[in-house]
């Protein structure tokens, strides 16, 4: 999958300036973005509803398919009916990953197991870049198409494999609760069977979700092709949207019975904050890096595409990388908060380098230094997050927490993206007006990156300088959400990660002994530490939650 992601991205910037289609690449992004936001969920609940193996086969087909169509289209239109299949795909792939790994390690070791997960990128960091330069450089279809062949080959093993563990788990009382809901299930008749998927999978929740983020975010990149923001279109878009996000609260606060995040049965808030951090720093890299980044790149330092995504590539590097050092010491030293602490730092710190960095007249280190800092943030913040909020809920409750971790980033992709595609598309011709001399074709300069190329010198250095200083609004933008996401962090309530829960009916019946325990009991695999005592001259027995 990460081979898919490495060598698409490569091959975007140049596929979608062919269709000239490159200003309103933004807009494909928000879309897809959206539609994983209300997927994610829904994915998670699927696969506690019917099996890790069958959702898992279901995003595979889907993701399959997609490239297949990818790779046949004529037209832009095409590529956006292949991309939306893809969301389907890309969605179940990327949520069931983290829920799998989550059913097969312990709470210490998982921050490393994730680790290991994503370091094979590593390899297609550059692997895939060189092979998509290759694929541009003969056919650009067989960049979509090759895909197909390598995640059927990959996949098999791990479907095969799932399949076969759950075969061998339903022919022992493993899942004795899944034959009793499975035998329920095949009574009702078929609009029964219709009626408790859409409870089961919150579908009328889904849908208002995704419909107020449509209605609430693509106004922000289209106004300008709406007539602007004083247009009926624009106003009547937004306002729907908001009563929208309205009647999706009302939704899951009275009537949803299986809401998409069950927010109310959780004690800790740890979930609510932890999201939130990653939220906001998952929109600053949308922002920065996943949108506009490359062309950027390739017009104002008349790099190929192959170039500029090595120039990027610091923060994947360290991302990467770095995980498996936080894992590690995650392990010794069972403590994840101060992880987080030292992320939310580097997010100042990054962005703000990324402002002087992102100028046609600096050094390319420069541009991989900044890249380094922030890789190094997003590493310290989103895994040790990741382990801190599943063990923060019960051990039923981790495929759903996950499920909100990647709603929030997807969420975060929406709204970083469509923050670049406003400036690229609402701000950006002004600076052309400002800096661009002479009469200039604006859209064409902004679909194709070879017509930008081009240019006489006179208006090429002009657009060099309206794109230079239009990175540096979404630079300024990015050091803002950077101290937004520390702020965020502080709330966040440490413990101590334990291999397992300590067995609690022991200690109870040591109080009721009257011994006095100063022990660390686990409760949900290390929600809080807590000293438990006699109080002198009382009966009653006082729990102290000590936080670290």
């Amino acid at each position: 999958m990460t081979w898919e992601k490495s060598a698409v991205y490569a091959l975007t910037p140049t596929i979608t300036s062919i269709f000239q289609a490159n200003n309103i690449s933004g807009v494909l992004t928000t879309v897809l973005s959206i539609l994983q936001t209300a997927l994610q969920p829904m994915y998670s609940k699927l696969s506690d509803m019917t099996g890790r193996a069958e959702a898992y086969t279901i995003s595979i087909v889907f993701f399959i398919v997609s490239f297949i169509i990818m790779a046949c289209a004529q037209n832009y239109n095409t590529l956006i009916g292949g991309q939306v299949i893809y969301a389907f795909g890309f969605s179940g792939t990327l949520v069931l990953g983290p829920i799998l790994i989550g059913d097969m390690t312990d709470i210490v070791n998982r921050s490393m197991f994730l680790a290991l997960y994503n370091f094979p990128t590593i390899i297609n960091l550059f692997a895939a870049s060189a092979a998509a330069q290759k694929f541009l450089e003969t056919n650009w279809r067989w960049g979509y198409a090759h895909v197909c062949i390598v995640m059927l080959v990959t996949s098999a093993p791990l479907i095969f494999g799932l399949w076969r563990i759950q075969r061998k788990a339903k022919q022992t009382d493993l899942l004795k609760e899944s034959h009793a809901l499975s035998k329920s299930t095949h009574q009702r008749t078929f609009a029964g069977k219709v009626l408790w998927l859409c409870i089961e999978i919150d579908l009328v929740g889904s849908i208002l979700l995704a419909a107020g983020l449509f209605l609430i975010l693509l106004p922000l990149v289209l106004a300008n092709n709406w007539g602007g923001w004083g247009s009926s279109t624009t106003i009547g878009t937004l306002c729907a949207g908001g009563g929208t996000w309205i009647l999706f609260a009302v939704w899951e606060k009275r009537f949803a019975s299986k809401p998409i995040i069950p927010l109310t049965n959780w004690e800790s808030r740890n979930p609510v904050w932890g999201v939130l951090v990653v939220f906001l720093i998952a929109v600053i890299n949308n922002m920065m890096d996943f949108q506009y980044f490359l062309t950027y790149l390739q017009v104002t330092r008349r790099l190929t595409s192959q170039n500029a995504t090595y120039l990027e590539r610091g923060f994947n590097v360290t991302y990467v990388c770095l995980p498996l050092v936080i894992g590690y010491t995650m392990k010794r030293t069972r403590r994840w908060r101060p992880y987080v602490w030292i992320g939310a730092s580097f997010a100042v710190l990054g962005p703000g380098l990324m402002i002087p960095a992102r100028s046609s007249h600096s050094h390319d280190a420069f541009i991989v230094i900044s890249q380094v800092i922030f890789g190094a943030a997003t590493a310290f913040i989103n895994y040790p997050i990741l382990v801190g909020i599943q063990a923060s809920v019960p051990p039923k409750d981790i495929a759903i927490v996950i499920a909100l971790y990647e709603v929030g980033t997807s969420v975060a992709a929406s709204i970083g993206t469509t923050i670049a595609g406003s400036v690229w598309n609402s701000v950006l011709p002004a600076l052309f007006e400002k800096h661009v001399p002479g009469n200039y074709q604006y859209a064409k300069i902004v679909q194709s990156i070879s017509f930008a190329l081009a240019l006489p010198k006179d208006q090429y250095q002009g657009v060099v300088l309206a794109y230079d200083d239009a990175m540096r609004l979404l630079g300024i933008i990015a050091v803002f959400i950077g101290a937004l996401s520390f702020l965020a962090s502080v709330p966040l309530k440490g413990f101590l990660l334990v291999d397992s829960k300590a067995n609690e009916s022991d200690s109870q019946e040591n109080v009721q002994d009257g011994k006095t325990l100063d022990e660390e009991i686990s409760v949900n695999e290390g929600i809080v530490i807590s000293h438990v005592f006699e109080m002198p001259n009382k009966k009653s027995v006082s729990t102290v939650n000590t936080r670290i």
